[in-house]
């Protein structure tokens, strides 16, 4: 069973604006080239698109704007995975994905790519079979800030506290 994650970033970021900004559902690769083509871009030959996502508890896939918050894409809800999935393009054609798991709202573990996986081949999606890069998130136990870990130092950045291996990044409901 796949694990749910919560936000857990900064309280100001999850109040969701008015009106909500637009994301988008990708039921079909029909609804990716339909979204890409709606997209501002370069037009050159080669081209990258990059956008937020998120997989909801339904397994759907959604995306947003890049710029778009991962909890406003959800819509507050916990998610299966979260990050960033930018569209290899050719001549306007997607040619592939790469994503992330770039969510320090969600800070998701890298282990979610076995859901991403699932969904991007339900839909018919071309990725590489693994994240492009991959983000380990920590809680620092002794001041609470979320941490990204960097070259395996798992210290925090604040108060330079050892932070713990496993993922902990769970709510806390003190903060």
């Amino acid at each position: 069973m796949a694990r749910m994650y919560w936000y857990v970033g900064p309280i100001e970021l999850s109040h969701m604006p008015k009106p909500l900004p637009s994301r988008s559902q990708i039921r079909q690769r029909a609804d990716v080239e339909a979204w890409i083509a709606a997209q501002p871009r370069d037009t050159g030959k080669h081209q990258q698109l990059t956008a937020t996502f998120i997989i909801d508890q339904a397994l759907q896939l959604w995306l947003a704007d890049q710029r778009s918050e991962h909890v406003v894409c959800a819509r507050g809800a916990a998610v299966l995975a979260a990050g960033e999935i930018s569209f290899v393009l050719e001549a306007n054609r997607l040619i592939y994905c790469e994503l992330t798991n770039q969510s320090t709202g969600y800070c998701p573990e890298p282990t979610t790519w076995t859901v991403v996986q699932q969904v991007l081949d339900s839909i018919g999606l071309p990725h590489a079979g693994a994240w492009a890069t991959s983000y380990e998130f920590r809680r620092c136990p002794a001041c609470a800030m979320l941490n990204l870990i960097k070259e395996h130092w798992f210290f925090c950045a604040v108060c330079e506290h050892e932070l713990p291996r496993q993922w902990n990044c769970a709510c806390l409901s003190s903060l």
